[in-house]
């Protein structure tokens, strides 16, 4: 059947027929490729300008949020000074709320303060600001929570500049649990000249950039921990969006809304603004809606185009094939091999030339067919040149994000040396006043000035521990030959209670930050131990190892805290001693992972824990090592 199927079609219309084919053939599959190929690359710089969008707006929140953190610490020291006099209004009031004359007390502080006292069920009962008069915040179990912990301790605690839960107004709050523990004493204030330099930082002025930079984002919206919209007081929450809103501030993990009849959709991402020391409550949500109409018009005329360029590749194709077949005279043997050279990716082959016009003709149709499909490549080369050049581009804004970002972290430390240095001055001057004062202070007021002694004590040790965090990450890491003993004497002779024990000196590869990580151990059996405490140090040899004892007589270390007391944070157990948990954290990062050394604590009579502890370390010794 086949047979008599190609007897009763004329050579002609079967050549032609087979041309047209193959140019379909080959125009439909490149043109596949390339859409696919297009398609592709659009829908993957969509995704990736989606993503540096995402990352330079976590970015500008953390950035501004730690601006408006500076900026609201250094109120701090004003409102300091008023919660000393609120304290001692309440103290001459015997412990009486009723019988603190607030309003006066509000006069003798100046114009923009208002005065809180807050129960231990979390209730406003006084206040000079009516409107949170009887205000509950136990309805919010996390700053209730926080709340509980500020009234249990005995320190002044200082919040953010943040918005009122009832009016919306942005104040400073800072806050003090009275000497029996019964009540939160709580200030806050405001003044216009405050509100205008504050303004300059604004979390929705961080997001006008970050939305210019996608044309697909048409929206954003920040919202705060209660469900806010921050930056619009008109809005009105809603209840499914408020529910997703607590949701992702619960689980920390993203939330994806996708409207096909809009042809938008819309993503709620976490904006964690904890690891600039915030409490829970200063966490956002960004509401972050993205268009995908102009993506798909972009597809949509990406493939009318190569649909045109198909119908077009058609038409010329059949064009060619009918010239070829009409003018075909002469031998086709050398056609056919010129045609198969071209079929096989050739395209710089020659048509070789007939001396018939009849074969000429189609010669030069095929040559014009080919030079078509060549410009074709060209141009979908071109296009994909301009499409790397373009990713060039975002490489370069990647950079210069990322530079501003080393920017960003230099001014940090910039203002973190700054805070450090004022924060040493005002201690050593509150230390000579009280110096002063308890030589002419009453007796009775003794045990206050030590206690406050103690707090300016703790902040020096807070400072110094991070001091020494940022040279472990600054100072280069380069080891050299350290004299143990002249360490240690030093150690030794800070206190009658420490005693060394050691025959000759040990030179260790260290460097002078050992002298702190000696320091830490020792003051830490200190602290704990008591003024009846004695702590003995002794040095040995083991093979090319300095080994180092630390043995105190204090209360000792339970087995199921001994794993963690090195962890960052880690705080003591007792009443005695309450620190930040830097001092053993210090340790493990000098000794470990800077020196290379090993560290072990055990019981120092074993199997007790309650007779002292033992710290036992481990150098390199410098004979070995260098």
């Amino acid at each position: 059947m086949a047979g008599g199927l190609f007897e009763k079609v004329s050579f002609r219309w079967l050549l032609m027929g087979i041309i047209i084919v193959i140019i379909l053939l080959i125009t439909g599959v490149i043109l596949n490729l390339n859409y696919q190929s297009s398609k592709n690359t659009l829908e993957t710089h969509t995704d990736n300008l989606q993503e540096n969008t995402e990352y330079s707006l976590l970015q500008s929140m953390i950035l501004t949020d730690l601006g408006l953190r500076l900026f609201d610490q250094s109120l701090d020291y004003r409102l300091k000074r008023e919660m000393d006099r609120f304290l001692t209004a309440y103290r001459e009031s015997g412990g009486d709320p009723a019988a603190i004359d607030l309003e006066s007390l509000k006069a003798s502080f100046g114009e923009g303060y208002e005065l809180y006292i807050i129960n231990e069920m979390g209730v406003i009962e006084y206040t000079t600001y009516p409107s949170d008069h009887l205000l509950d915040f136990s309805v919010y179990p996390s700053f209730y929570n926080r709340l509980t912990s500020i009234r249990e301790g005995n320190v002044f605690v200082s919040d953010r500049i943040t918005t009122e839960i009832n009016t919306g107004q942005v104040r400073k709050f800072v806050y003090h649990p009275t000497p029996d523990n019964r009540y939160i004493l709580e200030i806050s204030y405001i003044d216009d000249e405050i509100k205008m330099m504050r303004s300059a930082l604004l979390y929705t002025q961080a997001t006008v950039k970050v939305r210019d930079m996608n044309p697909y984002l048409t929206s954003i919206r920040i919202f705060n921990f209660l469900g806010d919209e921050v930056g619009n007081s008109s809005y009105v929450p809603e209840e499914f969006r408020t529910e997703i809103i607590q949701s992702v501030l619960e689980t920390g993990e993203g939330y994806v809304i996708e409207d096909p009849d809009r042809a938008t959709f819309t993503r709620y991402l976490f904006i964690d603004l904890t690891g600039n020391d915030n409490p829970p409550e200063m966490n956002l949500v960004a509401e972050l809606t993205y268009t995908t109409a102009p993506v798909q018009e972009k597809l949509n005329s990406l493939f009318m185009s190569h649909l045109i360029i198909a119908g077009f590749a058609l038409v010329v194709g059949g064009g060619v094939a009918f010239t070829t077949t009409r003018f075909i005279t002469r031998p086709i043997d050398h056609l056919v091999e010129d045609t198969l050279a071209i079929r096989g990716g050739n395209l710089d082959h020659p048509i070789r030339q007939s001396q018939l016009p009849e074969v000429r003709s189609l010669s030069l149709s095929m040559s014009e067919m080919v030079n078509s499909l060549k410009d074709m490549m060209e141009r979908l080369q071109a296009s994909e040149e301009e499409l790397r050049q373009h990713n060039d581009e975002l490489e370069v804004k990647v950079e210069e994000r990322t530079a501003a970002l080393r920017d960003a972290h230099d001014e940090v430390n910039f203002y973190l040396d700054i805070i450090t240095h004022d924060i040493n001055n005002t201690n050593h001057t509150a230390q000579l006043y009280l110096e002063l004062l308890s030589e002419e202070s009453d007796p009775t007021l003794a045990s206050f000035i030590e206690k406050v002694k103690l707090s300016l004590r703790k902040s020096n040790e807070i400072i110094g521990n991070v001091s020494t965090l940022r040279k472990i990450q600054e100072m280069e890491n380069e080891l050299t030959a350290v004299s143990l003993r002249s360490v240690l004497a030093g150690e030794a002779e800070r206190d009658d209670r420490i005693t060394l024990t050691m025959k000759d000196d040990i030179l260790v590869l260290a460097d002078p930050l050992i002298s702190q990580a000696f320091t830490n151990i020792v003051d830490n059996s200190l602290k704990f131990g008591g003024d009846d405490v004695s702590v003995s140090i002794d040095v040995s040899e083991d093979d090319d190892e300095a080994v180092i004892r630390f043995s105190d007589t204090g209360p000792g270390i339970p087995d199921s805290i001994k794993p963690h007391i090195f962890a960052r944070y880690q705080r003591g157990t007792t009443e005695r001693v309450r620190g930040k948990g830097l001092g053993l954290f210090i340790v493990q990062t000098l000794i470990h992972d800077r020196y290379g050394g090993s560290i072990q604590v055990i019981d120092r009579l074993p199997g007790d824990h309650t007779k002292g502890v033992s710290f036992i370390i481990r150098l390199k010794k410098a004979s070995n090592g260098l």
